[in-house]
């Protein structure tokens, strides 16, 4: 089965600095999905939303093509969107492989935002 969207299952580490990440291909969270995250060369973008279950609330991501210099700009962040999925954009000529960062809140009132380890995305079937 190919897919450009998982769904993401998150909680606090015993520090509550950083988010535990699980991947899904189904928003129940009842498929594993295998890491990296895989779409197809054509997709043009991963999606990824939160799971059922999920103790915190999925806010953005930022990430970056491997190799490349570390930067922060408009074009390697994004927000969830109205449907509660970010867009990690990938080239649909080239196969690249990107480092993820996945931002999360607690649910209700922002008191901090927690990053995730760090999925890769590849955008090959291979």
């Amino acid at each position: 089965m190919s897919t450009n969207t998982y769904y993401v299952l998150s909680a606090l580490d015993s520090s509550k600095q950083y988010a535990i990440c699980s991947y899904y291909l189904d928003k129940a969270a009842t498929q594993p999905a295998s890491q990296p995250l895989r779409i197809p060369t054509n997709a043009g973008a991963c999606l990824i939303g939160q799971a059922d279950g999920s103790e915190l609330l999925l806010m953005g991501t930022v990430f970056k093509k491997l190799g490349q210099a570390p930067a922060l700009n408009a074009s390697n962040f994004t927000p969830t969107n109205d449907d509660g999925f970010v867009n990690i954009t990938m080239p649909t000529q080239d196969v690249v492989t990107k480092g993820v960062i996945l931002l999360f809140s607690n649910v209700g009132p922002v008191a901090s935002i927690y990053p995730s380890s760090d999925p890769q995305v590849v955008n090959g079937d291979e």
